[in-house]
C-alpha cells in the first residue's frame, strides 16, 4: 500500500511523504499508478483549493494518468475519530468549460471529505465522480462526507459495467446548487443505473437541497427503470430540502417529474421538504412496488394517485409516513449557510424512526445511539440525516453520606462535553458540534470534592444589622 500526501506548500518534485508532500492531485495519482499497489491512499492535508480534473482517466500521461489500482482512497486528512480535519476543495473549470468528470473510479475506490465545486459536466453519462465499470469483484465505490456544490450536470454515476455483486455507498454527503442543462437527464445528483440492470447501492445520511432541474427528466436519484432493484437500492435517513426554484413565482420554471426514480427500492426514514413535481403522473418518489416507511414530507406536490411515493403503482409497504412540517432548524434552507438539522425535541422527526438500526451514524459522523442516549435515551433514532444533538441530560441528585446524610448536590454528567461542543459550533470545518439545548439550571459537573463541606451542622446565612444612619 502506497500513501501520497498533498499540500499547497508542497512540490511535485517531492517524494510525497507527510514531511515532503506533492502539490497536485494529478501528480499524486501518477505516483500511485507508478507504485502499482492496491489499497493505496492520497491524502490532502489542508483547506486549500485544487483545480483538478480527469483523475483516473485513460490518457496515460504523467499529468492525467490512468489509475486502475483497486481500493484507492482519495481523502482529506482525518482525525482519530475518522472525521475530516480539513476541507479541501476540488474545483472544476466553471461554467462553459465542460468536463466529463473529475474522478474516474476503479473498483473499491473511496472518496472522503472533499468539496467539489464549479463543474460543468458534459455528456449524458458524465458526472463529477463516475465509475470505470469493472466486470468482477466485490468492492463497490464509497463516497462519504463530501460536498457537491455549484454543479451543472450530474454529481455521481454508477452507470457503467454489468451486474455485479458489489454494493456502492453514498453516505453523509451534502448536495446543493445543482443545475441541469436545458435539456436531457443532466441534473441527477446520483445515478445508480439508467437501465433495468440491477445495481446495489446504499444512499444514507445525505442532505440534498437547492436543486434546479430545468428538465423534466432530471432527478435527485435515479436507480433503474424496473422493479428489479428491490431491495438492492436502499435510500435511508436522507433529507431532501427545498430549492430556490420553489420561491420562483415569476417567469417559466421547468420542474422535474420525479425527485427519486427508483422502482422497487427501499425508501425509509427520509425527510422531504417543499418539492413541487410537474407533469402527468408526477410524484416525488417513483418507487413503485418498493417500500416507503417512516418518511416525513411537507409541501410536496405531485399528480399521481400514488404520490408522493409511487407513480403507476403504490409501494408494497407504506407505514409510519407523515405529512407534517419537520420543524427544521434553519433559519436559512438554501445557500452555503443552510441548516437542515432538526429544530429540537418538538420536531415530529425526533424519536420517530421506528425500527431503524442499520444506519448507525448520522450526517455528522457521530453514533446515533450515542446521540440518542445524550437526549432521552429512548433507543429510537430520529428521521432524516441528523439526530438531535447536544441535549443536556436532566441533573441528577448525588448524595454524599461521607459528609452527612442531609447533604445532596445536583450534577450534570455530560455538561463538560456539551460545553466543548458549544464552543466549537461556529467552526464549519468540524462536524457534529451543534448544541440544540442549553440547561436552565446550574449544577456541578462530575464528582463532588469531599472538602466542599466539613461542618457537622448545616450552613446558615446570617444577615447583617442595618444602620440607622
Amino acid at each position: 500500500m502506497a500513501t501520497v500526501y498533498i499540500k499547497k506548500t508542497g512540490n511535485d518534485g517531492n517524494s510525497g511523504t507527510r514531511s515532503s508532500p506533492v502539490l497536485t492531485v494529478q501528480r499524486a495519482a501518477y505516483m500511485i499508478q507508478t507504485a502499482a499497489e492496491a489499497n493505496s491512499q492520497i491524502i490532502i492535508m489542508d483547506d486549500e483549493t485544487y483545480i483538478e480534473g480527469l483523475i483516473g482517466q485513460n490518457a496515460g500521461t504523467p499529468v492525467s494518468p490512468t489509475v486502475t489500482q483497486t481500493g484507492l482512497t482519495i481523502m482529506a486528512e482525518t482525525g482519530s475519530n475518522g472525521l475530516p480535519l480539513v476541507s479541501p476543495v476540488i474545483q472544476g473549470s466553471g461554467s462553459g468549460n465542460a468536463q466529463s468528470y473529475a474522478f474516474y473510479c476503479a473498483e473499491g475506490w473511496t472518496i472522503k471529505g472533499l468539496t467539489f465545486e464549479d463543474y460543468d459536466i458534459a455528456g449524458a453519462d458524465g458526472a463529477v465522480i463516475t465509475n470505470r465499470g469493472p466486470s468482477n469483484g466485490d468492492d463497490g465505490i464509497t463516497i462519504e462526507q463530501c460536498t457537491f456544490r455549484h454543479i451543472t450536470g450530474s454529481c455521481i454515476t454508477f452507470n457503467r459495467g454489468s451486474y455485479l455483486p458489489l454494493r456502492h455507498f453514498v453516505k453523509s454527503n451534502t448536495f446543493y446548487d445543482i443545475t441541469s442543462k436545458s435539456t436531457g437527464e443532466l441534473a441527477t445528483m446520483i445515478v445508480i443505473s439508467k437501465t433495468s440492470a440491477t445495481r446495489k447501492a446504499s444512499i444514507l445520511n445525505n442532505v440534498f437541497y437547492d436543486w434546479q432541474p430545468q428538465a423534466t427528466a432530471a432527478t435527485f436519484i435515479k436507480g433503474g427503470s424496473t422493479n428489479s432493484q428491490l431491495p438492492e437500492i436502499i435510500i435511508s435517513h436522507n433529507t431532501f430540502g427545498t430549492s430556490s426554484v420553489e420561491a420562483n413565482t415569476g417567469g417559466s420554471t421547468t420542474r422535474a417529474q420525479y425527485g427519486v426514480a427508483s422502482p422497487g427500492s427501499k425508501f425509509e426514514y427520509n425527510i422531504i421538504y417543499e418539492q413541487t413535481m410537474a407533469g402527468t403522473n408526477s410524484s416525488f418518489a417513483q418507487i413503485d412496488s418498493g417500500e416507503a416507511n417512516y418518511n416525513i414530507y411537507y409541501n410536496v406536490a405531485g399528480t399521481s394517485d400514488h404520490a408522493p411515493f409511487g407513480r403507476a403503482a403504490a409501494p408494497t409497504s407504506s407505514v409510519g409516513n407523515q405529512s407534517i412540517d419537520p420543524s427544521l432548524k434553519g433559519p436559512s434552507l438554501v445557500g452555503d449557510s443552510a441548516n437542515y438539522r432538526l429544530g429540537g425535541t418538538t420536531s415530529p422527526a425526533f424519536d420517530a424512526a421506528i425500527g431503524s438500526a442499520d444506519v448507525t451514524k448520522d450526517r455528522t459522523g457521530v453514533s446515533r445511539a450515542t446521540l440518542d442516549a445524550s437526549a432521552f435515551n429512548t433507543g429510537i433514532f430520529d428521521i432524516g440525516a441528523y439526530e438531535v444533538t447536544g441535549l443536556w441530560r436532566p441533573e441528577q441528585p448525588d448524595s454524599l453520606p461521607q459528609v452527612g446524610s442531609d447533604f445532596t448536590i445536583n450534577r450534570i454528567l455530560n455538561s463538560d462535553n456539551q460545553h466543548q461542543r458549544g464552543l466549537q459550533d461556529g467552526n464549519s470545518n468540524i462536524l457534529g458540534k451543534d448544541v440544540d439545548q442549553i440547561p436552565f439550571t446550574a449544577a456541578i459537573n462530575g464528582a463532588v470534592p469531599t472538602f466542599i463541606r466539613k461542618r457537622p451542622t448545616a450552613y446558615v446565612q446570617e444577615g447583617g444589622k442595618k444602620s440607622k444612619g
